[in-house]
């Protein structure tokens, strides 16, 4: 056994930090497997699912060690010394078997690395039925016991968080989120056991329906993660924005409540980090939020576009640190010839309205008669119809408001055109995209939009339209570049716009548009027909 690996046999000792070598010694205490009676296939199911674990851990330390890491280094530094006197962009010669090793060797790296995925996942599942199991067991043991009351179950949290290497205060929300994904979602349970649902997005799902009853839960439960196509193909952000569209669905009056009481809670922390750096954090409202991180932003670009060489992170924390501790005083506090204290009640002590320009999609439905259809902040989440009408209508003329038309397809919901008469803005094309894509339409990349990109590269005859368009983070538009990645347009059975990555291993990902407000959401189907979008005319449709 690896000497990283923790061992098996336990050590009733103070514990020094260090891992005792595994010897197979029962611990002390307790009986030899085979002399354990019938009743105990609990705790001998416990020692297999452990000993199968490190077994495979064993091989898989073997087969992908410091030899085989050693040996693709010394690979890659006899390509870089062939490709030095090479042409730049020009291939490198080498022997044709070796590159068709280095192509296979890539692809099947790429699978192993998704199987490895998929078994992290599978082993979260796993540790989370352990968990709900072990505070069944550990009830018993306490009533058995004697214990009564408030007393009973005392101590099972800080087991599972010394066991997980985390506080009690992680492992209890952990432990709670995994009682309820164990016993009232078995969907979920089960596309975790299958490796295709990471315990993050299993949690995602459980905290956005934890305010409903059980039946919503589970219709929820069986409509997100029953369908695996469907799963497979959402981002963390839209898979939260589904369930909390579906959880409105259901019980509107609850999903607001819970949201009016989310901004009772904010408030801002500090926590020290590495390197004498600490982390403030403000848990605000969405729309306040918003709106701070786009003053800060729009500081910072201004600044570097003046020629501050300052990178934007460090001009946003610079500026934020600046106006917090160099604020003047409101004309309040002027008034009363205060600078240093400010007076109680004073408008210096309330978040008012912002004239910061925010992306609200609303049907005109919701904001003029009243219905109840969710609202979407662009690239954050859907919020209520209510809390919408209030962002719109009730800013009691502190802040402009400005409407644009959107137009979606009447089945599939995809965004097809917008009104072009906007004053706000003079590119019209990128504020589509950026309002059809809102995130970065990567798979599973959830990073702001950065870029605007050619589906189909221009060199490849990819056309600038908004059918051969999408809103990229800068990452993933620069991963594009590298030769061997291309990606084109197609359109799901469905009718909803599809953009199909294909990698250098020859991986291919899809990823589809987020629904807009005033359409249902629907099962995202596995089969890809050929590309037939098209443009939407230049005159309103």
């Amino acid at each position: 056994m690896p000497e990283w690996l923790p061992a098996v046999a336990v050590d009733r000792r103070p514990q020094s930090g260090a891992h005792a070598p595994s010897s197979g010694a029962v611990p002390e205490g307790a009986l030899p497997d085979r002399a354990l009676p019938d009743g105990w296939a609990l705790a001998r199911s416990a020692g297999d699912v452990v000993g199968q674990a490190r077994h495979f851990l064993d091989g898989l330390a073997d087969g992908l060690g410091a030899a085989l890491l050693e040996a693709a280094d010394r690979q890659f530094s006899d390509a870089a010394e062939l490709a030095a006197g090479a042409p730049p962009g020009e291939p490198v010669a080498v022997d044709g078997r070796v590159r068709d090793v280095v192509k296979a060797a890539g692809a099947a790296l790429i699978d192993a690395i998704r199987e490895l995925e998929n078994v992290k996942n599978a082993a979260s599942a796993a540790q989370a039925k352990a968990e709900v199991l072990f505070e069944v067991v550990e009830r018993t043991r306490q009533v058995q016991a004697g214990i009564k009351g408030s007393s009973l179950g005392r101590g099972t949290v800080l087991a599972v968080a010394l066991a997980r290497r985390e506080s009690q205060w992680m492992a209890a929300r952990r432990l709670a989120s995994a009682t309820r994904i164990v016993r009232e979602m078995p969907r979920t349970m089960e596309a975790c056991s299958h490796g295709v649902l990471t315990e993050r997005r299993a949690a995602i799902i459980e905290s956005g329906t934890e305010f409903l009853t059980p039946e919503q839960r589970l219709a929820i439960d069986e409509t997100i993660a029953g369908d695996p196509d469907t799963l497979e193909s959402l981002g963390d952000k839209e898979l939260d924005e589904a369930v909390k569209q579906m959880a409105y669905e259901f019980d509107r009056e609850a999903f607001t409540k819970r949201l009016r009481k989310a901004e009772g809670e904010r408030h801002v922390s500090l926590q020290p980090v590495a390197d004498g750096m600490a982390a403030l954090r403000a848990l605000l409202p969405l729309k306040q939020g918003v709106a701070v991180l786009k003053t800060l932003t729009a500081v910072a670009d201004s600044a570097r576009n003046a020629g501050d060489k300052r990178t934007k992170g460090q001009l946003m924390a610079d500026v934020l640190t600046h106006r917090l501790r160099q604020h003047l005083p409101c004309a309040e506090s002027e008034a009363a010839g205060t600078s240093a204290t400010i007076s109680g009640g004073g408008a210096c002590l309330t978040a008012g309205e912002t004239d910061i320009h925010l992306d609200l999609i609303m049907t005109d439905r919701a904001l003029f008669d009243g219905a109840a259809d969710p609202a979407v902040l662009t690239g954050y989440s859907p919020i209520p119809a209510p809390l919408g009408r209030e962002m719109v209508i009730n800013t009691g003329g502190q802040a402009q408001v400005w409407l644009r038309r959107l137009y979606t397809h009447p089945e599939s919901g995809a965004l097809m055109s917008m009104d072009t008469r906007s004053r706000l803005f003079s590119d019209t094309m990128k504020r589509f995209l950026f309002d059809q894509d809102q995130i970065c339409a990567n798979p599973w990349c959830d990073a702001p939009i950065r870029d605007y990109d050619h589906v189909k590269s221009f060199i490849s005859g990819g056309s600038t339209s908004i059918s051969n368009g999408q809103g990229l983070c800068q990452r993933c538009n620069l991963a594009k570049e590298v030769p061997g990645w291309s990606s084109h347009a197609a359109t799901g059975p469905d009718g909803r716009p599809v953009t199909v990555t294909r990698t250098p291993t020859g991986h291919s990902y899809s990823s589809t548009k987020p629904v807009l407000p005033g359409a249902a959401r629907r099962a995202r189907p596995s089969r890809l027909t050929g590309s037939t979008a098209s443009d939407p005319p230049d005159d309103v449709p």
